[in-house]
């Protein structure tokens, strides 16, 4: 039997969104399961799930993006991503999907992962997918990425569990 391979990651639109974040922040949020950025020469980046049923039983979400000229305000927010060049970078995952007949008739069981991390000969569909991102500056580093909780995406700000993120994805 041979795996199916599919790819949901950010598009092009939503990759320009999150480009936007270089620049210095007026404000930011995370709410809702959103992550938000007013920037200071205006506008909001506005970072958010978009979930897909790529095969019956297999759903995927992907981190993406989009810029709004005229959101709301955000509340003012001084942090180290206001006035320096901000670097950022955006990351995949994989998951794949198992057919587990000892469990049932049609059972099957969905695993995530790293790229990079070696998926069983078992998998019968794979999908790569946009599932973090990264914006680092002088003084400050935070990690936006989906969360345990379906259609939510969560922050870390931890700069040791950042660091940890960002070594396993071989950015530090």
């Amino acid at each position: 039997m041979s795996r199916r391979d599919y790819s949901f990651i950010a598009d092009t639109d939503s990759l320009e969104a999150l480009r936007r974040l270089r620049r210095g922040w007026a404000g930011w949020e995370m709410a809702e399961g959103e992550f938000r950025v007013r920037l200071r020469d205006g506008g909001t980046v506005r970072a958010h799930v978009d979930r897909a049923l790529i095969e019956s039983d297999f759903e995927v979400s992907c981190l993406v993006a989009d810029f709004v000229p005229d959101e709301e305000t955000l509340p003012g927010r001084d942090s180290p991503f206001t006035s320096h060049a901000n670097e950022v970078a955006v990351f995949r995952g994989v998951t794949w999907l198992e057919l587990r007949p000892d469990l049932g008739p049609d059972h099957s069981i969905q695993f995530s992962g790293i790229p990079g991390f070696a998926i069983p000969e078992s998998a019968v569909a794979k999908c790569d997918f946009t599932d973090a991102l990264a914006v680092t500056t002088e003084g400050g580093a935070i990690v936006v990425r989906l969360a345990l909780r379906p259609g939510w995406l969560e922050m870390v700000d931890d700069p040791e569990e950042v660091q940890e993120f960002l070594a396993l994805r071989g950015l530090a």
